[in-house]
C-alpha cells in the first residue's frame, strides 16, 4: 500500500462509482505549463475531489502552496500511471467512466516539473466544492439500515467482517440506488452490499454496491435496477484497516427502490469464476482461467477483474459462436488496492452461444512486495491473504426484463463443453430428502489435472474437486472430495458417450454435457 503521492489514498479499495472524468478541451501548454494556466486545472478536474480536507488523500491539491511540495512525487505518479488508479490497460473500451490522464495532461504536468514547477502569472483557478446536500444525496430513501457499532483497535491486522441484513420486504423489490455513508472514513478501507443466497444468509449471491474513498452514491442507469426477491437477506461486507488510532464505526446503508414499470431490464451480475486453483509457493507467474457461455443475446454493461494480493494480471476475451474472438478488457498490472468496475461508453453485444474467458495470473514469489507469504501453496478462500477468480460481469438481457433462467449447472454444462469436450457429463442426483434429483455436472479431464462436481448453490454452479483421475481407454477411475467425505469413482464411457459410473450409491449413468446444452449454443 505505497502508492504515490497519495499512500492513503491507495489503501482504499474497490474504487467504484470515482466517476471523474478527466480534463477535456484545455489548451496546455506543453514547453512552458504553469500551474495557474495548466496543471490547477487538471488537478482540479482529476485529483482534488480526493485530494481536498475531509478526504482521506493525506495531502490536499487544491492550491499552488498545496501542490508545490508535492510536485515530483505528482509527477512520478502519474508518469507510472499510479495516479489516477486506473488499471485498465489503453486500447480498450472506451469507458464511460475513465479517470486517467491523457498523454498531454501526462506530459504537461512532468515538464512543468521538470521546469521547475513555476506557479504562473495571474490569480490562480478556485477549486469548486462538490455542493452541500441533504442528508442523502437522492433525497429520503426508501429503506435505511445502519449497522451495530464495530469496534476498531488502533493497530493490528486489517479486520475484516460480513454482518447478515434481514430486511423482512414482504414482496419484491427493485433496487434503482444506494448510499453508503461511512460511520469513520479513516479506518473503513472498502464495503461491499451482496445480496444472499437463497440457500444461506452469510453466503453473497450477487453484487449490489459498493463504497470506498471517493465513491459518492450509486444511481444505476435509467431503465436497470438490481432484483432483491421478496425474503431474501443482504450481507454488509466489511474491511477495515486500523490507521493508529481507535475508532468506532458506524455504518448507514440506504437504498432507494424503482417501481416494477419503470424497470426495463435486470442489470445481472456474474461471476465468471474459477475456485479449483492451486498456486504454488514461489511461483511468479501461475496462470488459471473461468468462463461462462450465455445461453441468449445479452447486452454487457461493465466488467470488474477481481483477485487479492497475489493478483497480478487478467484479460477478458469473448469467443463468438462464429469462431471470431473479440478481446474486452486487459489490467496488466492488476492492484488489489484499486478494484474498478469498467463501464462500457457503448454497451457491448454478445450474440447467444458467446463464451467469455477470463485468464488470470498470480504472482507467489518473494518479488511480489504485497505477498504475505511467497513459501506457501495459496488456494481460493473469503480472506485477502487467500487468492480469488473472479471476472464479475454487469450484463441485460437484450431482449426481456430479465435473462431466462437457465440454471447455474446447466450453464456450467454448456461452458465445459465447449472447454472440455468429451470430459464433462451431467449427473441427476437426489442432494436433500423429499426432493427429487436435481442436475449436476462432473469434469473429468484427460490430461491428468484436477476435475470437479459442479451442484447448484444459491445462482453459483461450486465444484467439489476430484483428484486422482486416471483414465485407461475408456475406463475412468477417481476421488471426489465431498464435503466431510471421500468418494471413489469407477466409470466406463459407452458407445453413446454416455458415462456409467460406480458411485457409493450405486450405478449411475451421466449423459454427455454436449447433450445437455440448449440448441442455440455451439458444442464444439
Amino acid at each position: 500500500m505505497n502508492r504515490i503521492p497519495c499512500r492513503a489514498l491507495a489503501a482504499t479499495t474497490t474504487a467504484l462509482g470515482l466517476f471523474v472524468l478527466p480534463a477535456a478541451g484545455l489548451a496546455l501548454n506543453l514547453d512552458q505549463p504553469t500551474f495557474v494556466d495548466d496543471i490547477a486545472p487538471i488537478l482540479h478536474e482529476n485529483c482534488a475531489s480526493c485530494h481536498r480536507p475531509d478526504e482521506l488523500a493525506p495531502m490536499a491539491l487544491r492550491t499552488y502552496r498545496e501542490v508545490r511540495p508535492w510536485a515530483r512525487s505528482i509527477a512520478r505518479a502519474v508518469e507510472n500511471r499510479d495516479m489516477p488508479p486506473w488499471d485498465a490497460d489503453p486500447g480498450y473500451g472506451p469507458w464511460k467512466n475513465d479517470i486517467s490522464l491523457s498523454d498531454d495532461e501526462i506530459a504537461a504536468i512532468t515538464r512543468w516539473v521538470s521546469t521547475g514547477a513555476p506557479r504562473g502569472d495571474g490569480d490562480e483557478p478556485v477549486y469548486e466544492h462538490p455542493p452541500e446536500q441533504g442528508e442523502w444525496q437522492f433525497g429520503e430513501p426508501d429503506w435505511v439500515h445502519e449497522f451495530d457499532p464495530f469496534e476498531v483497535a488502533a493497530d493490528g491486522p486489517d479486520l475484516f467482517a460480513k454482518i447478515p441484513i434481514a430486511p423482512g420486504f414482504d414482496e419484491d423489490r427493485w433496487i434503482r440506488a444506494v448510499e453508503v455513508q461511512p460511520g469513520d472514513r479513516e479506518v473503513l478501507h472498502h464495503f461491499i452490499l451482496w445480496r444472499a443466497s437463497e440457500a444461506s444468509t452469510e453466503v453473497q449471491d450477487a453484487w449490489i454496491d459498493a463504497w470506498a474513498a471517493g465513491v459518492g452514491a450509486t444511481e444505476l442507469p435509467a431503465g436497470t435496477a438490481r432484483f432483491l426477491p421478496k425474503g431474501r437477506g443482504l450481507i454488509g461486507d466489511f474491511h477495515y484497516h486500523p490507521n493508529g488510532n481507535a475508532s468506532t464505526d458506524k455504518t448507514r446503508v440506504a437504498v432507494w427502490f424503482a417501481e416494477p414499470e419503470e424497470v426495463e431490464k435486470e442489470l445481472i451480475n456474474l461471476w465468471v469464476m474459477n475456485a479449483q486453483f492451486k498456486i504454488p509457493a514461489g511461483d511468479p507467474n501461475y496462470e488459471a482461467r473461468a468462463s461462462h457461455v450465455f445461453s441468449q443475446d445479452v447486452v454487457v454493461r461493465s466488467l470488474a477483474p477481481h483477485m487479492h494480493y497475489r493478483g497480478k494480471d487478467m484479460k477478458y476475451i469473448a469467443y463468438l459462436p462464429d469462431g471470431a474472438e473479440r478481446e474486452l478488457l486487459s489490467v496488466s498490472r492488476y492492484d488489489f488496492n484499486w478494484q474498478t468496475f469498467y463501464e462500457f461508453e457503448e454497451p457491448v453485444e454478445l450474440p447467444a452461444g458467446t463464451r467469455i474467458e477470463v485468464t488470470a495470473h498470480w504472482d507467489n514469489s518473494a518479488d511480489n512486495p504485497h505477498n504475505p507469504d511467497p513459501t506457501i501453496d495459496v488456494t481460493w478462500g473469503n480472506e485477502s491473504t487467500d487468492e480469488m477468480l473472479i471476472g464479475f460481469v454487469d450484463y441485460v438481457a437484450a431482449e426481456g426484463l430479465s435473462p431466462q433462467p437457465a440454471g447455474a449447472v446447466i450453464s456450467k454444462l454448456a461452458e465445459l463443453a465447449q472447454t472440455h469436450p468429451g470430459q464433462a457429463w451431467r449427473f441427476d442426483i437426489q442432494r436433500e430428502p423429499g426432493k427429487g434429483p436435481e442436475p449436476t455436472a462432473m469434469l473429468l479431464p484427460r490430461d491428468g489435472v484436477p476435475g470437479g462436481w459442479y451442484v447448484q448453490f444459491g445462482t453459483l454452479a461450486l465444484p467439489a474437486p476430484i483428484v486422482d483421475i486416471v483414465w485407461d481407454g475408456n475406463n475412468v477411475t477417481a476421488t471426489a472430495q465431498t464435503p466431510g467425505n471421500t468418494m471413489e469413482l469407477k466409470g466406463s464411457v459407452q458407445e453413446d458417450g454416455t458415462l456409467r459410473m460406480n458411485m457409493g450409491p450405486g450405478e449411475l449413468v451421466g449423459t454427455p454435457a454436449e447433450n445437455e446444452t440448449p440448441s442455440t449454443l455451439p458444442t464444439g
